[in-house]
């Protein structure tokens, strides 16, 4: 469980699981700051966590920008005076293959050119720098107070591949070694650093995919469990990770995918 009045800070709060984990994380007491680029979103979302009887505030923010997570950071101790959890949830998807492949160059939008550089360097931005811009932000004031919880959301990708995804992959890739890292350095303060890979969830990112049943169906047959995830169990995973309780766990990324990476 999380002590009632931890702040935490969740990126790409707005929806699917960003919401969930916040909702989760006011749930078991703490006040929540959701940052993400569209200002309706999580002003909704922050409604939703005072109507839970927590402090809430909400920051449109682009991480990619270091002067925007940097004003997020003021603003967040301006309000709450400290933070002691950060979940980096902000991504995007690039689905393309990484050069085009013979055969295949018409088989969907996109497919008969290389991933650009700017396409490239525009997702490694928001996963990887996103967090790295989060994480050089608030990493100071965990250190300071000799605690804290960081959870970094990747994908269960980092256990098996996907087509078209490359970007993706790297990026989520890439992650899972700066959770390991940055684990090792700040054990000794305190804070934990740990990565959840999710498998398939229904989230605004996601729909297509689940609306169309030929697609759906392919990828149930993925899971052993032969369902998709809840945003709620993803959200208790995230809590767990982020409470009293799991001291002694850092530097892991666990899987919740129903099986699919096994």
């Amino acid at each position: 469980m999380i002590a009632r009045g931890r702040v935490a800070v969740v990126t790409g709060g707005g929806r699917g699981l960003g919401r969930a984990a916040a909702l989760r994380l006011a749930a078991e007491g703490a006040d929540v700051a959701v940052l993400a680029r569209s200002a309706g979103e999580i002003d909704a979302v922050a409604g939703e966590l005072r109507a839970a009887g927590v402090q809430a505030l909400s920051l449109p923010v682009d991480v990619t920008s270091t002067a925007d997570v940097d004003r997020a950071r003021e603003a967040v101790l301006d309000r709450f005076g400290r933070v002691d959890i950060v979940v980096n949830n902000a991504g995007t998807l690039l689905y393309r293959p990484f050069v085009p492949l013979p055969g295949k160059e018409h088989a969907y939008p996109g497919f008969d050119r290389p991933v650009s550089d700017d396409e490239w360097d525009a997702v490694m931005a928001v996963h990887v720098g996103g967090a790295v811009r989060m994480l050089r932000a608030f990493g100071p004031d965990l250190l300071a107070r000799g605690y804290g919880r960081v959870v970094n959301v990747v994908s269960n990708v980092v256990r098996r591949s996907m087509a078209y995804c490359s970007v993706y992959d790297t990026a989520k890739g890439a992650l899972v070694q700066l959770t390991r890292s940055l684990a090792r350095e700040w054990a000794p303060y305190g804070i934990t650093v740990n990565a959840v890979a999710a498998g398939h969830f229904r989230t605004a990112m996601t729909r297509a995919q689940f609306e169309n049943e030929a697609a759906r169906q392919h990828l149930l047959r993925r899971v052993p469990a032969r369902r998709a995830g809840e945003v709620g169990e993803f959200a208790a995973l995230v809590a767990h990770l982020c409470g009293e309780d799991s001291g002694f766990v850092t530097g892991e990324t666990v899987g919740i995918d129903g099986g699919e990476s096994l």
